[in-house]
């Protein structure tokens, strides 16, 4: 494996203010928070794999400056930690040579590491959080988010799509599919009520009540196991998607692709394949993912592809071109920066990203931090496996 070499900072160099500071010597750092542990382990893995191959396709430097990656875990063995995302942000903006972060995988993670970032001045750039509250003080506003950015000056921003646009892609993929009107199964949630937006914004189905007898159901939450009725005869009587009628498609988020939800979609798909008016299965299973299918990256990005494999040993899964993105596109603001060592000269250049060709495609990053990328991942859940569909959902 290519080793990225750790550099030493000279004592006394601050980021911050430093114009006139000549960068053939200087050295920064980027940090980069992820799980390492837990049930999302793998995704976070491949976001620092891939963060690091960027770093070591740049020659480790950006417009001469040395970047050194410091790769930190936000999780334990359940999954990420608020105590271990904070200090794994603090420690980040106790370093004087720190230019930019990237993290977290999960919104709820980045919510706690931001408003620390932000406070210090410093870029964060996420491959994998999509709430819109990271970006937007209300759906569709441009005002910043105080309750994430406190400083009142944005500097964060995504490489991945937004919740608002998944649902977008939801409600894209069902109107191409003939669907007329769909159904909303959850209750009121940042997270659900990005996907109706976005759902709505598309100008696809129609949304209306269960009982309507809807062509699609739409499943706008974050877990099939939260608060759902049980359907009786199934082992442990898992908790599942309600009765609807005529057994119609039922369409989800990236969440439907949890192991808790495919295990349910199997245990369902088994119990009920010999009947036909079995309550609660859907003929077909559909979701949207932020993040493309390795699959589903375009042509692009078969470079990227096959240096993956051959540096770690594995195939890429869906967030590594994202995590490689990130790297890439921090070291590329630091190149666009008027001043590359300042980190506030770094955030402008990252909002000035336009038409920006990528791995993921072409994309510039809007007033708000969110990226313009217009694919998103599309699969079928099949005997409760997620198959990916033969090419990426594009946004009208």
């Amino acid at each position: 494996m290519r080793r990225i070499g750790v550099l030493v900072v000279a004592a006394g160099f601050l980021v911050g203010g430093c114009g006139s500071e000549e960068t053939a010597d200087a050295e920064l750092a980027v940090y980069l928070s992820a799980p390492l542990s837990g049930p999302s382990a793998d995704e976070g893995r491949d976001i620092a794999d891939g963060a690091e191959l960027a770093l070591a396709d740049a020659g480790g430097e950006a417009v001469g400056v040395s970047i050194r990656l410091e790769v930190l875990d936000d999780a334990n063995r359940d999954g990420w930690d608020a105590a271990t995302v904070g200090a794994n942000a603090r420690t980040a903006i106790q370093d004087s040579t720190t230019i930019a972060y990237i993290g977290e995988l999960e919104s709820g993670a980045t919510r706690t590491s931001l408003p620390i970032t932000n406070e210090a001045g410093i870029l964060q750039v996420s491959a994998g959080s999509g709430a819109s509250d990271l970006t937007e003080a209300d759906i569709g506003s441009t005002q910043v988010p105080i309750g994430t950015q406190p400083s009142g000056a944005r500097t964060f921003g995504r490489v991945i799509p937004s919740d608002v646009r998944q649902g977008e892609a939801a409600g894209a993929w069902m109107k191409e599919l003939g669907i007329a009107t769909v159904s909303a199964l959850g209750k009121p949630s940042p997270f659900g009520d990005s996907l109706l937006a976005g759902l709505e914004a598309a100008g696809g189905p129609a949304l209306v009540e269960e009982e309507d007898g809807p062509d699609a159901v739409y499943v706008a939450m974050e877990s099939l196991l939260d608060g759902l009725p049980e359907l009786k005869g199934l082992p442990e009587q898992p908790k599942i998607i309600p009765p609807t009628p005529g057994r119609v498609p039922l369409f989800g988020s990236d969440a439907m692709l949890g192991r808790g939800e495919l295990v349910t979609l199997r245990l369902l798909t088994s119990a009920c394949e010999t009947r036909t008016d079995c309550p609660g299965n859907p003929r077909e299973v559909r979701a949207t993912a932020a993040a493309m299918d390795p699959a589903q990256l375009p042509t692009g990005a078969d470079d990227f592809l096959t240096a993956f494999e051959a540096e770690y040993g594995r195939p890429p899964g869906r967030y590594a071109a994202y995590g490689y993105e990130a790297m890439a596109l921090v070291l590329d603001s630091i190149e666009r920066a008027e001043d590359p060592l300042d980190r506030g000269s770094v955030v402008d250049a990252f909002f000035a990203t336009a038409d920006r060709e990528s791995i993921l495609g072409t994309y510039s990053i809007d007033e708000v931090g969110d990226t313009t990328l217009d694919t998103l991942g599309a699969y079928e859940i099949v005997d409760g496996r997620p198959e990916p569909e033969r090419e990426a959902l594009t946004l009208p």
